[in-house]
């Protein structure tokens, strides 16, 4: 039976591990030494396939797999993390141990992080390790193999916040009677200036060599000990330091965590920028979070408007205060 789960705002169906095709799930426990004996699917995230731990007489792996004739958009993302998880350095995400591509579909298969996701809300150290987490990712070089223009990710993905379409979102959202009624007063009236600064500042502010995660959010961090981990790394690349924590904080604070501005405090103290120097990026997260919430919601990823829509209120709200 499919696993339909809701949280976090997340409410989608995946199919379950005994769903998928034989000779793909042969293939996974080939590939880690054993036959299956258990599984547990993971109950957060967005994807449409088959994401959760998978256990055999070699041991737990983390698998994330789907039928050839499943959703395009995930098999494209899978191929993508495994091209990342085999350029990053060692410990910044979990080990790649297989990637599986069959004619009946593929498979990712990583160490299993042992640890739990943030609390809701978040806890005091919660945040703490969130901040160093990032602070390491801000001081670590990008590899060659990901030293692509972060300023030009695939439609859709929460990467495309730090970037510049065109025509730019600042410029529809003005031009959507709904989506501009909808907007904090000072942002309505500063609109002329967004787009400015979106098609001028954005892009200088938005490049760099640092190591971007580029979807840093609860449940893509594991926490073992006092330590945070990332998970779900399909959109890495180079850019800014600190560039995912615009759009980090306001999921924070619609998981009932406390205010971006109040959050950003503690990363402050591991080194991020005043809020100030990345308007630019805190902008175009309010934006992305904005415009995205009012697109037709996705078939296979049922619940994704809602939890963008969450995000989008504190996005904006933090704006409010800035302009």
């Amino acid at each position: 039976m499919a696993e339909t789960t809701a949280e976090n705002g997340a409410l989608r169906t995946r199919p379950s591990w005994q769903e998928l095709p034989a000779a793909l799930r042969e293939r996974v426990s080939a590939s880690i030494g054993g036959p299956c004996v258990g599984d547990r699917a993971a109950r957060e995230g967005f994807s449409a396939g088959f994401a959760g731990r998978v256990r055999t007489t070699g041991g737990p792996v983390f698998v994330k797999a789907i039928a050839a004739d499943g959703h395009a958009d995930s098999l494209g993302l899978y191929r993508a993390e495994a091209e990342a998880l085999e350029a990053l350095p060692p410990g910044i995400a979990p080990r790649l141990l297989a990637w599986i591509e069959i004619d009946e579909g593929v498979a990712l298969v990583t160490e299993h992080l042992a640890g739990r996701q943030p609390g809701s809300p978040w806890t005091a150290a919660e945040l703490d390790a969130t901040a160093a987490c990032l602070a390491e990712l801000s001081a670590t070089a990008a590899p060659p193999a990901l030293m692509r223009a972060s300023t030009a990710p695939s439609p859709g993905s929460a990467a495309a916040a730090v970037a510049t379409p065109a025509p730019s979102r600042w410029r529809a959202i003005g031009a959507d009677p709904d989506l501009r009624a909808g907007l904090p007063p000072r942002v309505r009236d500063a609109l002329d200036d967004l787009v400015v600064m979106e098609v001028e500042a954005l892009p200088g502010l938005s490049t760099g060599d640092a190591l971007c995660h580029n979807d840093v959010r609860a449940d893509n961090l594991v926490f073992d000990g006092e330590a945070a981990r990332l998970v779900d790394w399909p959109w890495a690349a180079s850019g800014a330091p600190w560039a995912d924590l615009p759009m980090l904080l306001p999921s924070i604070e619609a998981a009932g965590g406390p205010a971006c501005e109040d959050a950003w405090r503690v990363f402050s103290a591991h080194g991020a920028p005043a809020p100030r120097e990345m308007l630019p990026m805190i902008a175009e997260a309010g934006a992305y979070f904005w415009s995205s919430q009012a697109q037709p919601e996705p078939a296979e990823l049922r619940g994704l408007r809602a939890f963008q829509r969450a995000q989008a209120r504190p996005a904006l709200r933090w704006l409010d205060g800035l302009l």
